[in-house]
């Protein structure tokens, strides 16, 4: 399978509706309509599909914070149908080499409800360390791009 982030058209935005977390994971991220609804208000959030080969899974979405100036991944979800197949962890590296590439992205920040367990194993795992900061009620964690330290 190949893991690709391909950005939101209406046909996209139609599919992303379709999508959603378990009932006992709803509590960790939010829905994928109020995402959607939440970039379409301004310009700073840029949302994607999460596709593995051509069928829809996920939905990702990073934004230059106006508040703090930081780059961050404001939501990765994987479909309930679809988890536990390393979809998550393929699509969180393409979002960081996408992320990578933005001017003066040198790290990428994002915060993680505590009790969501398998998130922080999977942020831990792929480079991410937490910052000591909660925002919120979650856990905020950080990583470094190569080369920025």
């Amino acid at each position: 399978m190949i893991i690709t982030l391909r950005p939101l058209d209406d046909t996209e935005r139609a599919r992303m509706l379709e999508l959603q977390v378990s009932p006992a994971q709803q509590d960790f991220v939010a829905s994928n309509e109020d995402s959607i609804e939440e970039a379409d208000d301004g310009n700073h959030c840029v949302p994607f599909a999460i596709y593995a080969d051509d069928q829809p899974v996920g939905f990702t979405m990073y934004a230059l914070d106006p508040d703090d100036g930081n780059y961050w991944i404001y939501r990765l979800m994987i479909d309930q149908r679809h988890q536990r197949r390393g979809y998550g962890r393929e699509a969180l590296l393409e979002m960081l080499k996408l992320m990578s590439k933005l001017p003066g992205c040198d790290h990428v920040t994002l915060s993680v409800v505590p009790e969501n367990e398998t998130a922080m194993a999977l942020y831990r795992q792929t480079g991410f360390h937490p910052t000591g900061e909660i925002i919120g009620g979650e856990v905020v964690f950080r990583h470094d791009m190569p080369g920025t330290g």
